[in-house]
């Protein structure tokens, strides 16, 4: 099973047209993300972790969460999601696909050949996976129709994820 990792904050900030302003827009904006990713799990089937930085950290080691089945994490107090991601790609890269358009994970992934994708490219992946957003009475309607492995990833982010694999720094 594939295991998408995803900078949290970098994601949001990188599929929007605008800046984020404010706390309270960007406490609206992650939970919008993390509701489409939810989403996306339920059709999809693979493990989600989206990683924050714990802004102004109450934690002093890192927070953990679940929200629908996606795990989130919170960095700890002077740690950022990058931290984060690059210690995980550093210490388990079987299995792990990174999402963050973040110049220094990108580059680490690339040293241990762990594909990544960019946020955009992730957006895609997920209008691509048919119907991965419509209501609960559609959903039964059309799961009886659908076809294929729902565990399987979509044709775009597989194609991606070989391709990436060829990547070596």
């Amino acid at each position: 099973m594939v295991h998408i990792v995803i900078d949290g904050y970098n994601y949001i900030n990188r599929v929007r047209s605008s800046p984020v302003l404010d706390s309270a827009s960007l406490e609206m904006l992650r939970g919008a993300l993390l509701e489409k990713l939810a989403r996306y799990k339920r059709r999809q089937g693979n493990r989600i972790t989206v990683v924050f930085d714990a802004q102004e950290s109450r934690w002093p080691s890192r927070h953990r969460e679940s929200h629908k089945g996606i795990d989130v994490v919170y960095s700890k107090e002077h740690e950022t999601a990058d931290d984060v991601i690059i210690g995980w790609v550093r210490e388990k890269p079987a299995g792990i696909v990174v999402v963050s358009s973040d110049r220094a994970i990108i580059d680490e992934a690339k040293r241990a050949g762990v594909p990544f994708m960019t946020p955009p490219k992730m957006e895609e992946a997920m209008a691509s996976c048919k119907e991965y957003d419509k209501d609960e009475e559609e959903e039964s309607v059309t799961a009886s129709t659908k076809r294929g492995n729902p565990r399987k990833l979509p044709k775009k982010l597989r194609k991606a994820a070989r391709s990436l694999h060829k990547i070596k720094s």
